[in-house]
């Protein structure tokens, strides 16, 4: 079951009709359509009179009524006559046998997180981030459910779940941020610890957790201080600050419960419609790359129904190795992503051999992306599809 990331302009502008006909002839039968998305600038190659679309950080379905009451309001983006476009998708697509997945980016997300100032992740040095959402906040988690619960009622084949965990203070977005800058803190580890959050939702909600987050937020300062004073220094690696010191082991505990509760509420909203996690959060792909975002394996397997592997490597053994590592971590089915991004693959034979090894080790395979695919791209596709 193959399927293919995109964007809804770019189905509104090629018309369902003829999105039909070509993903049939290059083999997809799946799309995974952004439903909610973070702010983009998307180069559409294939479209030479239209090159550029940009666009805020957004829901791509009407949200008429279901979310009056809510602390938090979805902002809307417009796509051409569309009324709704997720419903239109997955309607006008059905009728080719073309299942929709509904893409759904939860808390990374500037617009959102601008317009909501007091639900913003806040780091241990009180500085407030912009372009996330801190899921400690009851109001934040009861938005994305509403999110979910929408996406569901479209009558969508499944609803994928990308950045559900406690995000990276680096991931900036959108139109207020201009290029990252910075020349220390260049471990994962003291990304991670700078990414932590002590917001006034965090510490509502450690209030109901055996943790001192005043001592927490302490610790974390403590062990950042040696790499903002020198460039070379780093904390020590994340699984042994766990082992070492139990202040840390607890701190990263309650990250665990902040999100299991997230993903409670998404798995109640969603009902019957499978829901996938996209193991991929700020700090990297790879299943380690979780620690201390509060993603863990054993709330994933209770409260979703599939894993895919974000595979944008050229090497097929390393593609492997990650399906393997998290096919070891848990017992839910996984699929697999991979690129066809021209610095990654170069050559219609690498990615061939990157397609065949991926289909090998999980049971499904996206493709990213529709929209910045190439006429030639299209070709490797149903070479390697059809």
């Amino acid at each position: 079951m193959p399927a293919l990331w995109t964007y809804p302009w770019t189905l509104e502008r090629e018309g369902l009709d003829a999105t039909a006909d070509r993903l049939a002839a290059c083999g997809i039968d799946t799309v995974n359509v952004a439903s909610h998305y973070h702010s983009v600038r998307s180069m559409n190659p294939r479209s030479p009179d239209a090159l550029f679309h940009s666009a805020s950080g957004a829901c791509y379905f009407d949200p008429g009524e279901a979310f009056d009451g809510l602390a938090i309001n979805p902002p809307v983006n417009a796509v051409g006559e569309w009324a709704d476009p997720l419903e239109a998708i997955a309607e006008g697509l059905d009728e080719y046998g073309i299942a929709t997945n509904a893409w759904t980016v939860c808390l990374h997300n500037t617009r959102l997180a601008s317009a909501n100032p007091d639900y913003r992740i806040e780091s241990a040095f009180g500085d407030a981030h912009d372009h996330s959402l801190c899921p400690s906040h009851p109001e934040v988690r009861a938005y994305f459910a509403s999110v979910v619960r929408a996406a569901r009622e479209r009558g969508v084949s499944a609803i994928h779940l990308e950045s559900v965990g406690f995000p990276s203070a680096f991931h900036d977005h959108g139109a207020d941020f201009g290029h990252p800058k910075r020349q220390t803190i260049a471990s994962t580890a003291g990304e991670i610890l700078l990414s932590q959050c002590f917001c006034d939702g965090c510490r509502a909600a450690a209030e109901d957790h055996p943790i001192d987050l005043e001592r927490a937020r302490a610790k974390v300062r403590e062990l950042l201080a040696d790499p903002f004073a020198d460039p070379t220094a780093s904390p020590p690696p994340l699984e042994d600050l766990v082992a070492d010191d139990p202040l840390v082991a607890d701190l990263f505990e309650f990250r665990a419960a902040v999100i299991e509760n997230l993903l409670a509420e998404l798995d109640d909203a969603g009902g019957s419609t499978p829901l996938t996690y996209y193991v991929m959060e700020a700090a990297g792909a790879d299943p380690d790359d979780l620690l201390g975002t509060g993603v863990r394996f054993d709330a994933l397997e209770n409260h979703v129904d599939r894993l895919l592997a974000i595979c944008y490597v050229a090497d097929p053994d390393v593609a492997r190795e990650r399906i393997g590592a998290i096919d070891a971590g848990t017992r839910l089915p996984t699929d697999a992503g991979i690129t066809l991004d021209p610095t990654v693959i170069g050559s219609e034979d690498e990615f061939r051999e990157l397609a065949d090894a991926v289909r090998e080790e999980a049971e499904g395979v996206s493709i990213y992306h529709d929209t910045l695919a190439t006429e030639t791209h299209l070709e490797w596709l149903e070479s390697a599809f059809a």
